[in-house]
């Protein structure tokens, strides 16, 4: 057992004094903080230019309607839509645009906008300007420009306004999550983000440090320091020892990550007060982190970690060199990928049969049901079953691999086929 331990102990201390180690435990948080207040600061904290529009109303109905509607400020309280109206005749709307254009190029008008005569039917107007990829800034022209022509058709059509937006006002729906015993939270999506980030981490986990754990044997055995090892302790032991103690490195990593993300979001509010942002405000997409969530994150993050290391080991022992790996590991970042792209479908639909069966895959089972926890609880049995089934594939699979270590450790030479591995496992 000491020397179980000294193995462990010796794989932990020299990643974790690493200067790799320190700054990404480092940089991890400040993503957190990153994704956690930057998008509140930038729905609240806005500093726009001012845009002049050249507007050319067919209609004669409309332009009056755009500058009420487009009344946004900036910072400095200016107007960010200044709109200059342009008298044109149809026939000359060719050779005016076309100069227009060039004035949109030479930055003297930001943009040109241009309602046609038969808008009330079409539905169409035209928009030109050198960056139309602000969606924000489209949907607000585009939204004025909606909100004016329906006012003109309702006075056309003589009825009354104000009976007619009372009538077609939009609902504004409010989503609730309940939760275990009935408790009831406000859900405004982001159920979906946290998903989608903690399954990438937990992805990202299991391929970086299962390849510290290939890396570490590749390693010992080129150097020839894992025949000396073998002739002093077991090599179920070695190998045990080597993936418990990165283990152990990527889980001090995630629980510093985890009290820093539970840190920030206990206090996103007094951060948010700090840049003068309101932290009560209803509209602040701040993410929100239950804490159980991060228990079942770290119970999932080592059973699926020991689960793809100790293949990884298996396959550092098979192999003598990292590119010989790379055509071995092919399969497993394959048994990763499935559950990533399935995750779309599990939250949207956590209690299927389908979402089920995945969950009780120990290759798929660490996000696909971690994915159904975050989104909706599934009941307690299922998440024991499918924790029972993972911690017996990973002993089958470290019976497996340790016999495949125990002979692949001191064979050099050409890559083992299959069945010559299946004939280790028989044999050792």
């Amino acid at each position: 057992m000491k020397k179980l331990i000294t193995i462990i102990k010796r794989e932990y201390l020299t990643r974790v004094r690493t200067k790799g180690f320190i700054i990404g435990t480092i940089l991890m948080p400040v993503f957190i903080l990153g994704i956690s207040i930057v998008p509140a600061l930038v729905t609240v904290i806005t500093s726009e230019e001012q845009k002049t529009i050249a507007v050319i109303d067919f209609t004669q109905k409309a332009y009056e309607g755009l500058q009420r509607e487009l009344d946004q400020t900036n910072d400095a309280g200016q107007r960010i839509y200044l709109l200059k109206r342009l008298i044109v005749k149809p026939e000359n709307l060719e050779p005016v645009k076309q100069e227009l254009i060039k004035e949109v190029d030479q930055e003297k008008f930001f943009g040109i906008l241009i309602i046609p005569p038969d808008v009330f039917e079409t539905n169409r107007v035209e928009y030109y300007a050198k960056n139309v990829s602000n969606f924000r800034q489209n949907q607000q022209i585009q939204d004025a420009v909606s909100r004016v022509i329906r006012e003109i058709r309702i006075r056309q059509a003589g009825l009354d306004q104000e009976l007619v937006e009372s009538i077609t006002r939009e609902v504004n729906l409010t989503t609730f999550k309940i939760g275990p015993g009935g408790e009831k939270k406000e859900e405004r999506g982001q159920t979906f983000i946290v998903a989608y980030i903690l399954v990438f981490f937990l992805y990202m986990a299991m391929i970086l440090y299962g390849n510290f754990v290939l890396r570490a044997v590749i390693e010992d055995k080129s150097s020839r320091v894992v025949e000396l090892l073998v002739s002093s302790i077991d090599p179920f032991k070695l190998m045990a020892g080597k993936i418990f103690g990165v283990g152990a490195v990527g889980l001090t990593q995630f629980i510093i990550w985890a009290l820093a993300a539970a840190l920030i979001m206990v206090y996103s509010g007094a951060l948010l007060g700090l840049f003068g942002v309101d932290p009560t405000g209803k509209n602040l997409p701040i993410l929100e982190l239950d804490m159980t969530i991060l228990v079942y994150f770290v119970v999932f993050f080592v059973l699926g970690y020991i689960l793809y290391a100790t293949l990884y080991a298996a396959i550092g022992a098979m192999v003598n060199s990292e590119q010989e790996a790379q055509q071995l590991i092919s399969p497993l970042i394959l048994l990763l990928v499935i559950p990533m792209i399935m995750i779309a479908y599990i939250i949207g639909n956590p209690h299927t049969p389908t979402s089920i069966a995945f969950s009780m895959i120990p290759f798929f089972s660490p996000m696909i049901m971690f994915t159904r926890i975050v989104v909706d609880v599934p009941p307690t049995i299922e998440i024991l079953v499918s924790i029972g089934i993972l911690i017996a594939s990973i002993l089958l699979l470290i019976y497996l691999s340790a016999k495949i270590f125990r002979v692949g450790i001191l064979m050099y030479g050409k890559r083992p086929t299959l069945p010559e591995v299946m004939r280790w496992i028989r044999q050792s």
